[in-house]
């Protein structure tokens, strides 16, 4: 009964789809995804996993975004146990907050993207007999658009499920 219960789970995960969900962003047309690199469906297997997180503009305008920024300080990385609830958050990076105030374009249409590493440290915290959590990107921060002097506020986020085979 527990061998078909572990089939039957595993089949449910596998028909997950390689991309994560986007969540919902405030005051820009703006979509976060997330992709594991070199990795078909997001399996952990002891070692980083690099993931690459695409910022896309869907709108009718241009979008300045941090981007440098937000790669020297990383995004928020919250940690979800799928069985428990238990949270966690990767720790940031320092970035000088100048890099706050430089943005880079995103053409109405096109995207930028970035590459984090969820290390083994973060997960590990979870694992009970197998791994299996979600991994939330969150990116925040201020906006510019269409070079308006006045900047927005930008939160926006996606998740992506991390899981661990049967051996």
């Amino acid at each position: 009964m527990r061998y078909c219960l572990t089939l039957l789970i595993y089949a449910m995960l596998m028909a997950l789809p390689l991309k994560a969900n986007n969540m919902t962003s405030t005051h820009a047309p703006l979509s976060i995804s997330l992709q594991c690199l070199g990795n078909a469906g997001c399996v952990y297997q002891r070692k980083p996993i690099d993931v690459l997180v695409t910022i896309s503009n869907e709108g009718s305008r241009n979008i300045g975004f941090p981007l440098d920024y937000l790669r020297k300080s990383g995004p928020i990385v919250k940690f979800i146990d799928t069985d428990t609830g238990a949270v966690t958050y990767a720790r940031r990076g320092l970035a000088n907050p100048a890099l706050k105030t430089q943005f880079t374009t995103i053409a109405p249409g096109t995207s930028i993207s970035m590459e984090i590493d969820v290390h083994p440290t973060d997960i590990e915290t979870f694992r009970i007999e197998k791994v299996d959590i979600s991994v939330e990107v969150i990116l925040k921060g201020n906006i510019r658009i269409d070079g308006e002097a006045e900047l927005q506020d930008y939160q926006g986020g996606a998740k992506i499920r991390i899981f661990e085979k049967d051996e």
